[in-house]
């Protein structure tokens, strides 16, 4: 295909933690950085195959209304707009987005192919088929949003010098219950004030916000799921949910081990050598680990009991999703050279980004690496969760209730407005003819 010298523009929500949505896109010289290098040669590649220009993409904190206006305008200014996950889904369900899944328009994306996250753009889906936002290996945020564990070495070796947590994983030990009993007994008074502060070494600690989500979907707990012929329903009131948040209380609040009053600091304490095991996010490690002075593990999240059958994780909300306004001159372009984009993205800039940059540069010692492959072989995520700024904000409701020993009333308090909330959404969705 040549295309002439036609430029391919975007316009891009930066979001938190660094330059992870520009940089997939677009990086201005070949800086030396491993991912700068691949992003820079993979442009020049698909630019000079397609024989298009990829412009510097508009980049701001909150772009939707920069969308909006195009599409009120009738400005074809945007051929592609990648988006924050969390507040720019909605514009899926406001008719300002194409329906990707349609071939008549979009005839070169197939969703199908290892490098788009397939489930985690069917389960936007209001029907697995109209599709509005796509990711996967052309969105830094997509990899480095996975849910992981952060263990000290120092503290390990210290406390426990015989325990090899590799093993532990491997066996399938690594639960919410065996953290709480090894961080349970690590806590130190290490300016011997005679009280418990921010400077004394803790077992366990967590922020309290968006880890706590990805800790519930370590432990397999869904906010909503399909039945047999489709239909979305909230799936929180089980025993499951139950049995999770009464042992991830006796891990957090009700543990000599946790950190009290940690707030959204526990990956800056935990750097600073007073914590011994965390949770967040994959890209932490580069963007806060990267002068730590102890080593670090990485593991994968703590499952529910040995029962479970795998490790688990999802994507922080923050996740770039691509779409394209309804005003884009050429859908089938776009759909052309995205393709092309993600594809080659597989080949070089995810390797760049994750073998090189996470598993050997920001990561200590090859067992993270392999540990980092077996988080990434099963990341989960549902319907209510990905929607959850147009449903009561669901997707908040574990970091709500911090704290909070029960909670089975206030599940069964939200079960009406959140199924509610999904039916109207996807009554919405199914209206759209774009």
């Amino acid at each position: 295909m040549d295309y002439g010298g036609r430029t391919l523009h975007f316009a891009l929500y930066e979001g938190v933690d660094g330059n992870l949505t520009k940089q997939p896109i677009w990086v201005e010289s070949d800086t030396g950085d491993v991912v700068d290098s691949a992003v820079f040669k993979r442009n020049i590649d698909i630019c000079e195959r397609f024989n298009i220009v990829i412009v510097e993409p508009l980049v701001g904190d909150g772009n939707e209304s920069v969308i909006r206006m195009a599409v009120k305008a009738g400005s074809s200014e945007f051929d592609v707009y990648g988006g924050y996950q969390y507040y720019s889904i909605v514009l899926g369900s406001e008719g300002s987005l194409f329906d990707l899944g349609n071939k008549d328009r979009f005839p070169y994306f197939d969703f199908e192919r290892e490098y788009w996250g397939t489930d985690y753009i069917m389960n936007m889906s209001p029907d697995e088929q109209r599709i509005f936002w796509a990711s996967g290996d052309l969105a830094l945020r997509f990899i480095g949003g996975m849910y992981v564990s952060y263990v000290n070495a120092a503290i390990l070796a210290n406390h426990y010098p015989d325990l090899n947590l590799y093993d532990v994983v491997d066996e399938g030990g690594w639960t919410l219950d065996y953290v709480r009993d090894i961080t349970s007994t690590v806590y130190i008074d290490k300016n011997a004030n005679g009280s418990r502060d921010g400077n004394d070494q803790y077992g366990f600690s967590v922020e309290l916000a968006d880890p706590i989500d990805g800790m519930a979907a370590g432990c397999m707990i869904n906010f909503s799921e399909r039945n047999d012929v489709g239909e979305i329903h909230v799936t929180l009131e089980n025993e499951r949910t139950y049995t999770f948040w009464e042992k991830f209380g006796d891990l957090t609040w009700r543990s000599e081990g946790m950190i009290p009053n940690a707030g959204n600091q526990s990956i800056l304490s935990f750097n600073e050598g007073n914590i011994f095991v965390t949770c967040n996010k994959l890209c932490m490690s580069g963007i806060y680990l990267r002068e730590m002075e102890d080593d670090f593990l990485i593991l994968p999240l703590p499952k529910l009991d040995e029962n479970q059958p795998h490790y688990n994780t999802r994507i922080h909300d923050s996740c770039t999703l691509y779409g394209v306004p309804v005003t884009a001159s050429d859908p089938e372009f776009v759909s052309a050279v995205l393709e092309a984009l993600a594809a080659e993205s597989f080949k070089t800039v995810s390797p760049a980004y994750y073998e090189i940059a996470l598993k050997v540069k920001f990561a200590r010692d090859s067992d993270s690496g392999r540990m980092i492959e077996l988080v990434r072989q099963n990341v989960s995520s549902d319907f209510a969760a990905l929607w959850s700024h147009r449903i009561s904000d669901i997707n908040h409701f574990f970091r709500q209730n911090y704290g909070n020993d029960a909670i089975a009333s206030q599940i069964q308090r939200g079960l009406r407005p959140w199924d509610k909330g999904i039916e109207k959404l996807v009554a919405a969705l199914m209206k759209l003819n774009v």
